[in-house]
Formats: structure tokens, sequence, C-alpha cells
């Protein structure tokens, strides 16, 4: 079962800026399984780590309602 997306932020790729949804866990935001960031730093987690960084200054909550 998927986690419930509570938060959206701008991912920076070599191929640009994407507006995702995001889910917290106690030391990262995750995207999907397979795509993550560290909390602390933005800085993407996993052996596909590569140059994406997560703008930790653009994260908001999704309002409900």
């Amino acid at each position: 079962m998927a986690k419930t997306k509570t938060h959206t932020g701008v991912v920076v790729r070599s191929t640009g800026k994407y507006q995702v949804k995001l889910s917290m866990t106690p030391t990262t935001w995750a995207v999907s399984s397979h795509e993550y960031y560290y909390r602390e730093t933005g800085i993407r987690g996993g052996g596909m780590g590569g140059r994406a960084r997560l703008l930790l200054d653009s994260i908001k909550q999704i309002s409900k309602g």
C-alpha cells in the first residue's frame, strides 16, 4: 500500500525543475519507493543519487479541503 503524500516540493534534476508530491519518514522525504531525499540536506539517496536535489525551502504541506 502506498503512503499518503502530505507535502509538495520542487526537485531539480539535470532535465529541469519538477513539482513532486512527498511523504515524510523519520530521515527522508520520499517521492516513491525508489526515489527519496535526505531531510537535512535535500540530497538524493540511494545508488542512483546523481545530481538531483530537493529544494528544502520549497516544501509545503498539502492543504485538506
